[in-house]
């Protein structure tokens, strides 16, 4: 009997040493699989965050561009309505000089009709 007791003892260290290799390899195993499923997270959450930002930018940039076109929408009305008012006054001028020269041509015929009248009062006089 005491040759099955010294034969038990080399074994019982062994199952002991296999039994923590098993359960380290497993720890492992599952380590590594909780690992890789955190880290598919990861990346699913980070393509999503990337995929978001993309489309901000993308929203940004037609926006910059609609500003922009309105930009160059509001400058070409502006060009335009100045023109409109650089004519309207050069028009101004030119109705300006016409009334100027009428005023002048309608104070030469009052001036002449003036002075036919007094010519006309003056000879009445002289034939008496």
């Amino acid at each position: 009997m005491t040759e099955s007791v010294n034969s038990n003892r080399p074994v019982l260290p062994w199952l002991v040493v296999t039994l923590v290799v098993v359960l380290a390899g497993g720890g492992f195993v599952w380590m590594n699989n909780r690992i890789e499923a955190l880290q598919a997270a990861t990346a699913t959450r980070q393509d999503s965050g990337v995929e978001q930002t993309n489309r901000a930018v993308a929203a940004l940039e037609q926006t910059v561009k609609d500003l922009q076109s309105s930009q160059q929408s509001l400058v070409d009305r502006i060009a335009d309505i100045q023109r409109k008012i650089a004519s309207e006054g050069s028009n101004r001028k030119l109705m300006s000089d016409q009334l100027g020269a009428l005023s002048a041509r309608v104070d030469a015929l009052a001036s002449a009709n003036a002075e036919s009248a007094a010519t006309v009062r003056q000879n009445p006089r002289t034939k008496r």
